[in-house]
């Protein structure tokens, strides 16, 4: 059996990307030839550091000597929630960062107080960012006719973000690029601020809308000929009765749709409801029911006459009414 030292390179890069990053840097402790080891770009392609509370000290550092145009995607756990409380980034290393790492695609950050830190500062490259139990200033994202400073920014995800507002949501339509939006448990937006921004949204080929203050019947009303190039569809059903299915019809190109419960009144609505709604789409390619106390009899009725889709049906994840981590 070969020992460590006598593996090549290559197996034992690829060994150190499964490595914890703090054993990782650790391991970098070992030799010269570790060290060259831990050095190499392509292991920090990716970097996970939320299982850690980590310092600005300890990002300066890993920007300076590990990272640089191989890393992809970054996620973070700021301080919000810690004590002492305090922002885990600051403007100059978010710029820094966009100068070192220019490929940069995806930022996910948590529990970080984002109110000091303009949105200019984001990574341009960014195409996904990703924030959750995460603090922004009332206006942060781009407003009236100011350009985007994340011209390439195609997924945007808002995770129990309580200051996210219409007037935020407003402001998205400066995103020409934005294809996917997912707002979960962002009560501060209304029917009113829907109505606004979506017109301006055209792009979206993925919304989600989930535990939001808007009934799932206003949501419906709010997208009538709007979104035309919308392929997937998931909101909770808080609030939604067959009439408001019917505002499906017109969603001709929906290849995904998701009804996420559990229903506020058991009553409100039923297979037969989904049944009036669903045949209607030609293109629907899956239909997940999540949470919405079905039994199994009205399973069966959906499998056997909905043979166009496929149909999951399973219990609503705990985080998805913010319930767990």
């Amino acid at each position: 059996m070969a020992t460590a030292s006598e593996l090549p390179d290559c197996l034992l890069v690829e060994i150190l990307s499964f490595v914890p990053v703090r054993d990782r840097l650790r391991s970098s402790r070992v030799c010269k030839r570790w060290r060259r080891l831990v050095l190499d770009k392509t292991l920090w392609k990716r970097l996970d550091l939320s299982p850690y509370r980590v310092g600005p000290g300890v990002l300066w550092h890993l920007q300076r000597h590990y990272l640089g145009s191989g890393l992809r995607m970054l996620r973070v756990r700021g301080r919000l929630l810690s004590v002492p409380r305090g922002s885990l980034l600051t403007p100059a290393l978010l710029q820094e960062l966009g100068k070192c790492c220019p490929h940069l695609t995806c930022l996910s950050l948590v529990e970080e107080d984002l109110r000091k830190m303009p949105f200019s500062c984001l990574p341009p490259s960014l195409r996904s960012l990703e924030l959750e139990l995460c603090e922004i200033p009332q206006s942060w994202f781009p407003p009236g006719n100011d350009p985007s400073s994340l011209p390439h920014l195609e997924r945007l995800v808002l995770n129990r973000v309580p200051a996210f507002s219409d007037t935020q949501l407003r402001g998205l339509s400066r995103l020409e690029a934005l294809s996917s939006l997912v707002l979960r448990i962002t009560y501060r937006v209304t029917l009113r601020g829907l109505l606004d921004a979506l017109p301006s949204l055209g792009n979206l080929q993925l919304l989600e809308l989930s535990g939001c203050s808007v009934p799932a019947d206003g949501v419906l009303q709010c997208m009538t000929g709007l979104l035309p190039k919308l392929r997937e569809f998931r909101v909770t059903v808080a609030g939604l009765t067959a009439r408001g299915l019917t505002g499906l019809r017109e969603r001709q190109g929906l290849e995904i749709l998701s009804l996420m419960g559990p229903p506020s009144d058991p009553d409100e609505l039923s297979a037969r409801d989904i049944l009036t709604s669903c045949p209607i789409l030609p293109n629907l390619r899956i239909l997940k029911l999540q949470g919405l106390r079905l039994g199994s009899a009205d399973e069966a009725i959906l499998r056997e006459r909905l043979t166009h889709c496929m149909i999951i049906v399973e219990d609503l994840p705990l985080e998805g009414w913010g319930l767990g981590d």
